[in-house]
């Protein structure tokens, strides 16, 4: 191969690979801009249940519980428990009280109209989603009730996903609450930019834990 032909194929492979960089930095700028929307898809309507299940995180997502149960949606309400965070122990060695997020949630179901008798708590503490799939498969045992998953906008694709694993779709239905606003646009707003960055790397171990078998 005489020097100019062994340039012009190395031209053209730095072209192949310039092209390639460049079909993958679109798809991935492309990717993010979409990410917003794709967070929220994947979730079901509201239809009448059995019981609501409020997943720790958001106060937002206990105000929706409390309108499905007031306008007959679910009779009871299920709510879980997150684990104690490292400056809640430290607080409480120091002897300060503080509220845990759960109380919190039965206080304002109560003070919105629902009775005790229809509030309960999902057994142990649930560090994250898919410890509170497991939780709720405790909770109903062999019992066949029709299950809505209340979470936030952005974390419904995950919660599908990962108690889809644990339940029929028929059983267990996630909804996003509506009183939690995001901005599928999420660039535009700090809350909706952190929240994005996060759940898309929850997002990203999940399904590389699923791919691996863990």
């Amino acid at each position: 191969m005489t020097t100019d032909s062994r340039d012009r194929v190395q031209a053209r492979i730095c072209r192949w690979i310039a092209g390639i960089l460049s079909a993958v930095f679109i798809i991935a700028i492309a990717a993010l801009l979409l990410a917003g929307l794709w967070l929220q898809t994947g979730g079901s309507p509201v239809a009448h249940a059995d019981l609501a299940v409020v997943l720790a995180g958001s106060y937002d997502r206990t105000l929706y519980a409390a309108d499905l149960y007031k306008k007959g949606i679910v009779p009871r309400i299920a709510i879980s428990r997150p684990v104690t965070e490292p400056e809640q122990i430290h607080l409480a060695e120091r002897g300060i009280t503080f509220t845990p997020e759960e109380e919190v949630n039965k206080r304002i179901l109560s003070q919105l109209g629902v009775p005790d008798s229809a509030i309960d708590f999902l057994p142990g503490q649930s560090r994250n989603t898919r410890d509170e799939a497991v939780a709720l498969s405790n909770y109903l045992g062999s019992r066949d009730l029709k299950v809505l998953v209340i979470t936030s906008p952005y974390v419904v694709r995950r919660a599908s996903i990962i108690f889809e694993h644990h339940f029929a779709s028929s059983q267990v239905r996630v909804v996003a609450t509506p009183y939690e606003k995001f901005a599928w646009r999420w660039w535009e707003t700090p809350s909706s930019a952190r929240a994005v960055i996060l759940e898309m790397v929850k997002s990203i171990y999940l399904m590389a834990a699923e791919a691996s078998g863990r």
